[in-house]
């Protein structure tokens, strides 16, 4: 099977209407351009708050389905295509959670992703304080399904330091697994780890970051953007140049289940001996 997919590199700002007027268009854009599957930056409705610890910003959350994914859900329908919207979620028990959406072609929100992992980095050079504004995701790693024969995972920044969560969703049939992110660093590991995770596990990876400066945030970080696409054998097969852009690649299932069949990656697991990786306790 082959799709093509597109990744929407691009920047926001304090004016949370305008960023999901501005994600609504560079999703018809894609669309446009022959996109089945687009993929929009993490927390795509607003600034990444995560620099500080603001109480305020917490009213950024927005509940799913809700303005957002109605706005978003529009733009997939008239585009015909399947959108990973990442938003700041409210639930409605007033939980707060940093959630990518999967937006089926009629616009309706047919799963969600909870991001599992969350950070709290203080650091001069690196700050994410996101323990303050989000619960640690209780979803698990779901995969969702499209009438491509595409299946489609997600995980979300910083868990692409993990290898467990793309290993779960290629064991559960991914085809693709998306990265949304909003990072202004790590720059040096983000292609390896990425490329690794594609080989690891012998499927394609979309990393999408947002870039330049949050506008009217305050903040000076500089988000570096470099979203690409790497196929099963971590070749990078499409590639973002500086400032906002969309990046499309064509994936082909067809490559995975060959090298699949050729190295034996899957066929050679040993799960009975894996029992370290989910014992409790950590290092470090």
């Amino acid at each position: 099977m082959k799709a093509k997919c597109a990744l929407i590199q691009m920047g926001f700002s304090t004016d949370r209407d305008r960023n999901v007027s501005r994600a609504a268009s560079f999703v018809r854009e894609a669309a446009a351009g022959g996109a089945e599957i687009i993929c929009l930056p993490e927390l795509a409705t607003s600034i990444y708050m995560c620099f500080e610890e603001n109480p305020e910003s917490r009213s950024l959350a927005e509940p799913i389905p809700g303005p957002g994914t109605e706005e978003i859900g529009a733009a997939a329908r008239d585009a015909g295509a399947y959108v990973v919207f990442p938003l700041y979620e409210r639930d409605s028990d007033g939980l707060l959670y940093n959630t990518a959406t999967f937006i089926d072609r009629r616009g309706e929100v047919v799963g969600k992703y909870r991001k599992n992992s969350i950070p709290d980095v203080r650091m001069p050079h690196m700050c994410g304080m996101e323990k303050f504004y989000f619960r640690p995701g209780n979803l698990g790693y779901p995969v969702f399904g499209t009438d491509l024969g595409i299946t489609v995972g997600v995980t979300i920044c910083f868990e692409r330091h993990f290898p467990e969560g793309p290993r779960i969703e290629a064991l559960a049939g991914a085809d693709v697994i998306f990265v949304p992110t909003a990072t202004a660093a790590g720059r040096d590991i983000w292609e390896i780890e990425l490329r690794g995770h594609a080989v690891a596990n012998l499927l394609w990876v979309g990393g999408v970051n947002r870039v330049g400066r949050d506008s009217g945030s305050g903040n000076e970080a500089e988000f570096y953007g470099e979203s690409f696409f790497s196929s099963p054998a971590g070749e990078i097969v499409a590639r973002a140049r500086a400032g906002e852009q969309v990046v499309q690649a064509e994936i082909d299932t067809d490559l995975s289940r060959r090298l699949r069949r050729d190295w034996g990656f899957f066929r050679d697991r040993r799960p009975e001996i894996f029992a370290p990786v989910t014992a409790g306790g950590h290092h470090g």
